[in-house]
């Protein structure tokens, strides 16, 4: 597909959306119905998966999803590009074929010295930017010839998984428990404790009923929304779905509630309470929205001092936790020891 083409569609698709653009809103059902019936193959799991050194792909989480889904994890040398030399090329394709083409673009460069402010022009909301992402990939993308590659990308695909069937996990739940964090908490009646927030409902208190006391659960929780876990029975290591009761606004991402809770120790203000995380939830986003009128850099400072306060923090509870949990073990076996005769 030439250039000429793949702008005039992209001017099409701007038609489209002009209301949007003249801050009007306008019914998106028939553009995304139209959308979903151009077909967009991409499903599977990989066999290999190589990143580059960032933290966010370094972590056990990421070697721990890969492991259970079957996927070799590679990395590639710092500062080494060419290692991922397709994903770079494809960022490039997507940055001078279509982010360049957009009301608001910056052209990858500061444009302070050049009297144009890219804000100004910047009136896509982000329902409306998802719409014309999905009108670049469905109808640009997907479809136009790659160089020196036979047939576009939907077509190699397709011979691809003709010859190598697709590997699929064999439910969601298994595929959200395999990219979920894990992590163990004490079961008690109340259900289980993670970072303030509870979890519980029938199906926990009926294992509630079947453990001993001080059983210690493991569990999965999505990072992006803490609003549900997937708690892992003993033995058995059936899944059970567990929503969280504690009164927030949803969905809460893990980052995010962490920050909360750190910006309440900073005011002196408990993190079980939910009317303290509250008022640390309102000074956290004045704080956020500062950092974000004074420059990129300034909001990455305060995360970063954010994110290094509340692991420091984290871990000292959870260790905290942890010995109080063999301090009870410990007494619970001497009572038993001491008084067992006469039980």
């Amino acid at each position: 597909m030439s250039d000429q083409s793949e702008q005039t569609i992209l001017r099409k698709a701007l038609e489209a959306l002009d209301p949007a653009l003249k801050g009007v809103e306008f019914d998106k059902t028939a553009l995304s119905e139209a959308l979903r019936a151009i077909p967009w193959p991409a499903c599977g799991v990989m066999d290999d998966l190589v990143v580059d050194n960032g933290l966010d792909l370094t972590s056990n989480g990421v070697q721990d999803a890969c492991t259970a889904l079957g996927i070799n994890l590679h990395f590639t040398p710092p500062r080494s590009p060419w290692y991922k030399g397709t994903i770079e090329r494809a960022g490039g394709t997507f940055n001078t074929r279509f982010i360049h083409w957009i009301p608001g673009t910056t052209l990858g460069e500061a444009t302070a010295d050049r009297q144009y402010n890219a804000g100004d022009h910047a009136v896509l909301s982000d329902d409306h930017f998802e719409l014309l992402t999905q009108v670049y990939i469905r109808l640009i993308h997907n479809f136009t010839p790659r160089r020196e590659k036979v047939g576009s990308g939907v077509r190699r695909y397709l011979n691809g998984i003709a010859e190598w069937p697709v590997r699929v996990p064999t439910s969601m739940d298994e595929l959200d428990a395999a990219c979920a964090l894990t992590r163990t908490a004490t079961l008690r009646a109340t259900g289980l404790i993670f970072l303030g927030l509870q979890y519980q409902n029938d199906a926990l208190g009926e294992l509630w009923n079947r453990v001993s006391a001080g059983t210690r659960l493991t569990f999965k929780v999505n990072p992006l929304n803490l609003k549900t876990i997937k708690v892992l029975k003993p033995v058995t290591q059936e899944i059970i779905s567990v929503d969280c009761v504690s009164d927030f606004s949803w969905p809460r991402t893990l980052s995010y509630h962490v920050a909360v809770r750190q910006q309440a120790r900073n005011m002196g203000v408990s993190v079980v309470d939910p009317v303290g995380l509250s008022q640390a939830e309102r000074a956290l986003k004045v704080l956020l929205d500062k950092a974000v009128a004074t420059s990129k850099k300034a909001l990455r400072r305060m995360q970063a001092e954010l994110y290094r306060q509340s692991r420091a923090a984290e871990d000292a509870e959870a260790t905290g936790e942890a010995a109080a949990t063999v301090a009870a073990t410990n007494l619970d076996d001497a009572l038993s020891q001491a008084f067992g005769a006469e039980a």
